[in-house]
């Protein structure tokens, strides 16, 4: 059998519905952006990561922190995510891709190794562990591995109203594309946990777990949702 390059791919931009510029915030010792590079870099069936930011000029800063850090950087449409996403895969010639929010500083470096496993055992076309599809991870905590010939069908195919989002075209097509969801492991299955980052209220939220977790850089999303299992303030702001 023929080796398949699987590379990861955060999507990152300072535009945002919710708080601007929400990326390059502090969250303890580094920014989201930071957290989340950081424990893509853990994983260890991913072959390589880039980051995808756009062209427009707020997101020089990007680019510029990818430049100080060492990370690979693409710029490309801001609104057309997919096309996005698929410049950039096809710039390292990626047979499969991870693709992670830069706003989801909690998401499982542990449960995307192990999704990237059932996908190619699978042969799927695309396997996730989303919450916003009812996986039952914690809100902000899942992503997703795709094939990259059902990327550029997507690419190709979907029209304006399904760019948006990279899988959506894929997602909407159940019967052409296999589509696998793996469900959260019993430690990690709180649907009704919010980890994700789409207001100042979020922020403060994940910078409180962070602070009580000892400003670790990567904390293991196992021990966020033991934190918030057993203490009652801090489950108080994770909901």
């Amino acid at each position: 059998m023929s080796y398949e390059k699987v590379v990861t791919i955060v999507t990152a931009r300072l535009a945002s519905h919710g708080l601007l510029g929400k990326i390059l915030l502090p969250l303890g010792p580094a920014s989201v952006l930071e957290h989340v590079v950081e424990r893509a870099q853990l994983m260890q069936r991913a072959d390589g990561l880039l980051v995808a930011t756009t062209r427009e000029s707020a997101d020089d800063r990007i680019e510029a922190l990818c430049l100080e850090r060492g990370w690979a950087c693409r710029r490309g449409a801001d609104a057309d995510l997919l096309e996005r996403c698929w410049r950039a895969a096809s710039s390292v010639q990626a047979d499969h891709i991870v693709l992670l929010g830069g706003d989801q500083p909690f998401f499982s470096w542990q449960e995307a190794d192990v999704l990237i496993d059932h996908h190619l055992r699978q042969h799927a076309d695309v396997t996730h562990n989303l919450p916003t599809r009812d996986s039952g991870m914690p809100e902000g905590t899942g992503c997703a591995v795709v094939r990259a010939q059902a990327l550029e069908t997507a690419f190709r195919e979907a029209g304006e109203q399904l760019r948006e989002h990279p899988l959506q075209y894929l997602f909407e097509r159940p019967r052409r594309f296999r589509i696998v969801t793996r469900r959260a492991p019993p430690e990690l299955a709180r649907p009704n946990y919010r980890l994700g980052l789409e207001s100042a209220s979020d922020l403060e939220r994940l910078r409180r777990i962070q602070c009580a977790l000892g400003d670790a850089r990567c904390i293991d999303l196992a021990r966020a949702v033991a934190l918030l299992d057993n203490d009652a303030a801090a489950r108080s702001v994770a909901m």
